[in-house]
């Protein structure tokens, strides 16, 4: 199953640049190496005006990465 997240830029590592997250792979690499997602269950993430969208599936909810987005977004 697909889940839908927004995190808010605000909320975001401010030690990134948050203009270069507008290119996928840089979205990509933010979710992996700041969030802790492991690659398999991404399924798209972008910038929007909005913040960091993130798709993510099949997702265990007892996983600590997947307990951090959620208190995140």
């Amino acid at each position: 199953m697909e889940e839908f997240f927004v995190i808010r830029k605000r909320k975001l590592d401010q030690s990134w640049n948050l203009s270069d997250l507008h290119e996928p792979n840089n979205a990509f690499d933010y979710c992996e190496q700041m969030l802790d997602i492991p690659e398999e269950y991404i399924v798209e993430a972008s910038m929007s005006t909005e913040g960091l969208e993130l798709t993510v599936v099949d997702a265990d909810t007892d996983e600590d990465w997947y307990m951090q987005l959620l208190r995140v977004a």
